[in-house]
């Protein structure tokens, strides 16, 4: 229903027929007395609606005007045209002001021509409303219509200026060509173009705060996440994706690194058509536009929401013209990364034995064990399982299409885009089940976007979008199913017996990593959203030039179905074959014959307001603009099931920004955030957080003159300002309500003498309420912009530092004679972080040749300044002064390699010999315990990431990469790999690097392995420097190579053109950690991997 009417809508307003002729035949009475033209033209729009366009800068605008009396409006208009050689045009719904067509001259002297021409994108397609004169005579001119084309008298040889916001202006001489094509390129954001800042827009030049912004197609990777295709390509923006499984796989992203205690907490506000939601599921064929702010002035005036930074998404509006479409179109293969790599059996059984005899044990596998398993004579009986190969296929598939198509009238316009996208996963398939235990993930998507304009002064714009995902897994979850595929051993059992069983140990849960993956059911998920949202803007220049209000209503629906059908599977251990030569076989557990059935579901409402003044005007040389406006936000859980998860998510905001520039040389802008949130008490529940930026054009000073002309633009920025994070979390997870205490009935209390005095009914308390507040965070930063003649070369670099005080933290300094039952939550925790982020981009372009060249860095680094902790025995076992979430251990100074230097050395825990790990005594008390711990590694989160590629393109071939790397991070390696022959011997599979261990016949010190032994009696694998591997990586992340399509081919089927092209994805990495993928940030190597994508596509426009 909502769809066909949408569609109605885009056909009616695109189609209605021209509301300026209507206006023109209006009568109205003027008094126009020694005024200037432009003052009169603005009356007439004003006052009489009446829809003018014209060139805003032609120099007839400043002449004065004498008339009065009350005539039709087109009378009117002719007459205080006339003299000016000037005349009206209404093609369409505006009515233009164009150049009189000069009359003909005959003869060969005669220097006019009338000339005829279309333009077009680099797509192919018309171009409407591209402002085209003559150089040098900017009142001889006119505008393209809706398909593109024009017509304008000039004198031979003349040069034609061809002008439109968002594309390289084009200056051409027609010489005695009668009719012409001109072709514009999409341009970066120059310094008078506009972008995208909190709550608006502004010119690029004009803009102190620090932003980064993403090309839309950029971000048209062969990937399902849009999370997942921001790595590498915003300078400021850490992305780490942790895991590839189909549907589950949104990254992490922070803004300038984690400046709070929690992870989850440090994620940014997601703004998509001015409304906070998730990024996740916005198909990157339907962005226009990508912004990412991270300083205070840029993110203030989200006040409570800003503390994190905050990505904006705008989605495509249509253009008038006629109706465009594009399709595109792929098919891909997935491979995993990189997964861990297990030793054979044969090694297995071997290093075992050795585990056994370092110690003095006898060998727990035989030699004709060992032999019968080599010789694969019975595989069911002396298995030998690569269980990575068992449980995974090579290759998975992916496609995505989309289809959208725009257009419309300069009444209305209109952008409606689908898409759909399938991705099959890796795991194997046992075609004996009846049921699909295969993960996969299939989405539709719907956007849609129309602009309605009643006047010249009335902007109405309607946004649909949504989507339907459907997602399918196996019933165990993908850390269960690698976890198991560790712990168990390549000669345990066989991934199924001959007969169909499955095979299992005697007692305890299912532990066959295949079983698990393939016999105990499935589960499904239904995810739907919509999104919606209208917003108004009126223009109020009979209250003052230069104001407009603008209101915004957006109503977002989630709702989520989990079907889980489960069952435990009969299981069997082979015992020996009997004199036929049949298995014999020991059932180890009756299952389940059918499929259990559990289901859940949660679902969301969110109604979010906006209303706002804005106020843009220019004086001279001075520009001053402002903005006020209010917010509400509404967020109800439509599946609650209890009390505090019934109650909704309230906000309210009250933000301001007041801007002032002189020449285009200085600017000052101050910004503010007032909010309030329910999480906090009646006294602490509204926060005031202020900022103010500076920013000063070098270029354009008197002194920069000589260097003017090959670097145009030379910006320095500088912001301060606080913002604020009104979100909290305890160990149970966010917390809402933290100043109100909570109580428990305990069923009662013994006290007394031998606690023989009984109160039969008690409470406890659960929580102490506090009287907490927002987080609040100040950052200050200071930033250069560069960027030399036609943006050839651009330089963007800031220093950035932040201090968050009031994280809300649990006390540690509370005594137990306190007698609490717990300690109390404050606002106690501080955080300092700093760092740098930059992006330089050098572009050049020789005929049919062109290339491009770009990179990004950012690094950061965090410390913790108070944690409420008390101080340590030691200064180094003190977190304070140190990252967040540093890993603490032991120092690794080598292998022993002699009883003599065990003797003489600290005391180490267990069975210590030579070839274990020798550890430094760090407070010299002659043993090794945890207060020698020191902080060691940086973690899973990297400090420093980067980005950097390439594109080149020659006549119709084009090739684009992106290579992307991170450093400063690393893991700590752990689980079964690392400290395998547990439990009796029957736990725990090795890497395929198992032979690279110390041995008494080769006592190598650079040995991966330390001596092996079964279990860990010798503290080998206690947490130290010795597993910390490096985790630094390059990527080779994006490539796509494409090759347009000739012209001949495409205009006689009707094209206006197409392309086919290949994609990768994750193709190509260089890192000294070898064992998984490390973006994982997994010491066990038990997640689903990363996936690479190799896809071939085809994009058409009609």
């Amino acid at each position: 229903m909502l769809w066909s009417f949408l569609l109605t809508c885009c056909i009616v307003f695109a189609s209605t027929e021209s509301y300026g002729q209507k206006e023109l035949l209006k009568t109205i009475k003027v008094d126009f007395k020694n005024i200037s033209l432009q003052t009169a033209l603005e009356e007439l729009q004003t006052k009489y609606n009446i829809p003018l366009a014209y060139n805003n800068d032609a120099s007839y605008l400043k002449s004065k005007v004498n008339y009065s009396g009350k005539n039709t409006a087109r009378e009117v208009l002719n007459a205080i045209l006339a003299k000016h050689n000037l005349t009206i045009e209404t093609k369409h719904d505006f009515v233009r002001i164009v150049s009189k067509p000069a009359p003909r001259k005959t003869g060969p002297t005669s220097p006019q021509s009338e000339i005829t021409g279309t333009v077009k994108d680099t797509d192919g397609n018309p171009l409407a409303g591209v402002t085209v004169y003559q150089k040098g005579k900017q009142s001889n001119g006119t505008t393209t219509d809706l398909n593109g084309k024009f017509i304008l008298n000039v004198p031979n040889n003349s040069e034609l200026v061809f002008q439109i916001v968002g594309y390289k202006t084009i200056e051409t001489n027609i010489g005695t060509n009668k009719s012409i094509e001109v072709t514009m390129e999409i341009t970066e954001a120059g310094i008078d173009e506009v972008v995208v800042v909190g709550f608006g827009t502004q010119k690029k030049l004009s803009v102190v705060g620090s932003q980064s912004t993403v090309e839309a197609k950029k971000l048209q990777v062969p990937a399902a996440n849009l999370t997942n295709a921001i790595a590498g390509k915003v300078s400021g923006v850490i992305a780490v994706q942790r895991t590839g499984e189909p549907g589950f796989d949104d990254a992490g992203i922070w803004i300038r690194g984690i400046s709070t205690f929690s992870q989850g907490l440090s994620a940014p506000l997601i703004l998509v058509d001015g409304t906070p939601r998730s990024m996740s599921n916005v198909d990157p064929e339907d962005i226009e536009s990508f912004t990412v702010l991270k300083d205070a002035a840029a993110t203030s005036v989200y006040g409570v929401r800003g503390a994190n930074g905050v990505v904006i998404i705008k989605t495509k509006a249509g253009q008038a013209g006629k109706p465009k479409f594009s399709f595109r179109y792929y098919e891909g293969v997935t491979q995993f990364t990189k997964l861990p790599e297990f030793a054979d059996g044969i090694t297995y059984m071997r290093m075992s034995n050795e585990a056994l005899t370092n110690r003095g044990a006898a060998p727990i596998y035989s030699e004709e064990r060992i032999e019968k398993t080599a010789s694969g004579e019975d595989p069911y009986l002396y298995p030998n399982v690569d269980w990575m190969d068992v449980l995974f296929r090579d290759f998975g598939q992916q496609r995505r299409g989309n289809l959208n198509i725009s257009g419309g009238s300069d009444l209305a316009t209109y952008y409606v885009g689908t898409s759909y996208y399938d991705e099959n996963g890796l795991y194997t398939e046992d075609p004996s089940v009846n049921y699909n235990q295969q993960v996969g993930y299939k989405r539709y998507n719907l956007t849609s976007n129309l602009t309605v304009r009643p006047s010249i002064n009335t902007k109405i714009e309607l946004g649909i979008q949504g989507y339907l995902a459907n997602a399918n897994y196996p019933a165990t979850g993908n850390g269960d199913i690698f976890a198991n595929a560790w712990m168990v051993t390549p000669v345990l059992h066989p991934a199924m017996y001959e007969n169909g069983t499955v095979p299992d140990q005697r007692a305890g849960s299912l532990v066959n990593p295949y079983a698990h993956l393939t016999q105990t059911g499935y589960a499904n998920q239904w995810r739907n959203q919509l999104f919606s949202n209208l917003r108004a803007t009126q223009q109020l220049p009979f209250i003052t030039k230069g104001l407009s209000a603008t209101a915004m209503f957006s109503f977002d629906v989630y709702n989520y179905t989990s079907m889980r059908r489960t069952k435990r599977p009969s299981s069997y251990l082979a015992t020996g074959r009997d004199e036929n030569g049949e298995m014999q076989y020991e059932q180890t557990f009756e299952g389940d014959r059918f499929l259990s059935f559990d289901r859940s579901s949660q679902g969301t409402r969110t109604i979010y307001l906006e209303g706002a003044f804005n106020y843009n005007r220019t004086f001279g040389k001075h520009t001053t603009t402002g903005m006020l406006l209010f917010n509400k936000s509404d967020e109800l859980n439509s599946q609650a099931g209890t009390l505090i998860s019934s109650l909704p998510f309230r906000f309210l905001g009250l933000s301001g920004r007041g801007t002032y520039s002189y020449a285009d040389k200085y600017f000052l802008e101050a910004n503010f955030g007032y909010n309030g949130s329910e999480n906090f008490a009646p006294a602490n529940r509204f926060g005031f957080f202020p900022s103010v930026g500076l920013a000063w054009v070098l270029s354009e000073e008197n002194f920069f003159a000589g260097l003017k002309e090959t670097l145009p633009v030379a910006k320095l920025r500088f912001s301060h300002g606080k913002v604020g994070s009104s979100r909290i979390l305890s160990e149970s997870g966010e917390t809402r309500f933290a100043y109100i205490s909570t109580i428990a009935n305990t069923g009662g209390y013994n006290f007394g003498k031998n606690r023989g005095t009984n109160f039969a009914t008690g409470y406890n308390i659960g929580e102490y309420g506090v009287n907490v507040t927002w987080e609040t965070s100040i950052k200050s930063n200071l930033g250069i912009d560069l960027q030399t003649k036609n943006n050839e070369f651009s330089l963007q670099f800031d220093l950035f530092k932040e201090r968050r005080e009031g994280i809300f933290l649990r006390r540690g300094n509370v005594p137990t004679y306190v007698g609490l039952q717990t300690a109390p939550f404050g606002n106690l925790g501080i955080i300092d972080n700093k760092g740098f982020d930059g992006s330089i981009t050098y572009t050049k372009k020789f005929n049919d040749f062109g290339f491009q060249i770009l990179g990004n860095f950012t690094l950061n680094r965090n410390k913790i300044v108070e944690n409420d902790q008390p101080d340590p025995l030691y200064p180094w076992l003190d977190q304070k002064g140190q990252k967040l979430g540093q890993r603490m251990g032991l120092v690794a100074l080598g292998l022993f390699e002699t009883e003599e230097e065990i003797a003489n050395g600290p005391l180490h825990s267990g069975l210590v010999r030579p070839g274990d790990i020798k550890f430094q005594d760090v407070n010299g008390d002659g043993k090794i315990d945890d207060f020698d711990k020191v902080p060691i590694g940086y973690g899973t989160i990297p400090e420093f990431v980067y980005g950097f590629g390439f594109s080149v393109n020659y006549k119709n071939l084009s090739l684009s990469t992106l290579f992307q790397g991170v450093g400063n991070v690393d893991v700590h390696m752990n689980g079964e790999g690392l400290m395998p022959f547990s439990v009796s011997m029957s736990r725990g599979n090795l890497l395929s690097n198992i032979e690279d261990r110390w041995t008494i016949d080769n006592p190598r010190q650079d040995a991966f392995y330390p001596r092996l032994s079964d279990g860990s009696p010798n503290g080998n694998y206690q947490t130290s420097t010795w597993w910390v591997k490096n985790g630094r990586y390059i990527r080779l992340k994006d490539v796509q190579l494409s090759y347009m399509l000739p012209k001949n081919w495409t205009n006689p089927i009707g094209l206006n053109n197409a392309n086919i092209f290949f994609a990768g994805y994750n193709l190509v990495t260089w890192t000294p950690f070898k064992f998984w993928d490390m973006e994982l940030g997994d010491g066990r190597g038990t997640r689903y991997p990363n996936v690479k994508t190799y896809s071939l596509g085809l994009n058409v426009n009609f």
